[in-house]
Formats: structure tokens, sequence, C-alpha cells
């Protein structure tokens, strides 16, 4: 299961101008899914940026804490201004411990520096996927899957199908009906197919000039017999 984060709310009211909150430091907010209305709230933007220096902060159930009353959410969607990329405002999801969800989940790339493809075969891991959609209990969201690269041959994929996922976790029915993707890979890397380029042009040369020495050295023999029979 992923940390939990905690962020202090307020109630908002519909008519006051979002405009005016920003200028006091406060972003507004509602969260969808709480007894089926959604909830218009106030967070303070210091705490909002705080909690988004977390990168895997959209795969975290967070705590909002208003007055005595404390809500369990996830972060569905913030928000920014193009010009500053300063939050102007944010989605949250109400969830319990009876919620199921399918969210996308960071992937966590581990043991690179001693990939068998990549340590003893000279090649080049590719991330193909940052990020994994998955299904879910709230309580049992994960912040991130590990990807473990240790054992991965050069030429070899790592399909989505392959993931090993937490207990009660699974891949979305999304991936489930469609074809299996690779999140990444182990190739080989251009100085590799460069060096191999230049074996095999060095080998055509080698052949190529033992030829033309086994051309002169018959044109001298060939040479050598004519001058005997002149003789004769």
């Amino acid at each position: 299961m992923s940390e939990s984060t905690s962020i202090l709310a307020e109630s908002r009211e519909n008519n006051i101008s979002a405009k005016i909150l920003r200028k006091s430091g406060e972003i507004p907010a509602i969260v969808y899914g709480q007894e089926n209305t959604p909830k218009l709230i106030k967070i303070l933007e210091k705490d909002l940026v705080k909690i988004l220096e977390n990168p895997s902060i959209f795969s975290q159930v967070i705590e909002l804490n208003q007055n005595d009353d404390a809500v369990k959410v996830i972060l569905k969607e913030v928000q920014v201004n193009p010009s500053n990329d300063r939050p102007i405002h944010v989605d949250f999801q109400a969830v319990s411990e009876k919620t199921n969800i399918t969210i996308n989940v960071p992937l966590k790339f581990i043991n690179e520096e001693i990939c068998i493809g990549v340590k003893q075969q000279g090649g080049m891991i590719s991330h193909l996927k940052n990020e994994i959609e998955l299904t879910c209990n709230a309580q049992n969201l994960p912040e991130f899957i590990e990807i473990d690269m240790k054992d991965i041959e050069i030429g070899s994929n790592i399909m989505q199908s392959q993931i090993i996922l937490p207990e009660g976790v699974s891949l979305s029915i999304n991936i489930l009906n469609n074809q299996d993707q690779p999140v990444a890979s182990v190739n080989v890397t251009r100085a590799a197919l460069d060096i191999d380029d230049e074996l095999s042009e060095g080998d055509q040369d080698e052949s190529e000039e033992s030829s033309d020495e086994a051309s002169e050295t018959s044109d001298a023999a060939d040479e050598s017999n004519s001058k005997e029979e002149s003789k004769d």
C-alpha cells in the first residue's frame, strides 16, 4: 500500500471568486464521490506545491483534514496556469476501504546496473513505459511498481503481462483486453553495431587482399612458365 499524505482543507462557498482565493494564497478544489455530492473546498497553495514535489503523489492516498473531519482521497487532476505553471484548481476523488479504483501507477526500474544484457552483453536498456494502469482497492494502492532488470538479456523485453504485482492489485481491464505491450527492453547499442560493421569490412578487406595476392602469384607463375617455354 502507498504512503498516506495529509493536507489541510476548508469548505468554500460557490460564490467566492477563484481569483480572490488565489490572491490570498489559496487554491479552489472539489472532492468527488463523497456521498454522491461534489464538495467544494479550498487548500493552501504552499501545501499543494509541497505534496506535488513527490513524483508519485498521483498514486498515493491523501488525507484531507477539515476541522475534525478526515477524508481519504486520491489526486485526480491539477490544473495549472500555462504562463507560470502555478496551480489554479484541483480535483480530488474520495475513496474508502470499499472503493475499487483504476489508476496509473509509476514504474520503478531496479538492478539496471547489473542487468545481464548490459553488463555482460553490452546492450542498452530502453524504458518503453513509465507507468502502468492498474485496478485495486484504495487501501492496496501501491506507490509504484518495481521492474527488476537483473536477468534480462540482450534482445529481450519485459511485457505488461510479466509484471509482478502486489496482492490485491491487477492490470486494468483496458490493458487485459488489448494486445500485450513491452514496458522495457535491452537492445544492441549503436556502438556495437558500428564495431560489427568495422569487423565485417575488415574481414572483407582481408579477403580481397588475399584474393589479390593469390592472383598476383598466379600471374607471376604463368609469366615464369612462358619464359621457360620461350627458352626451349
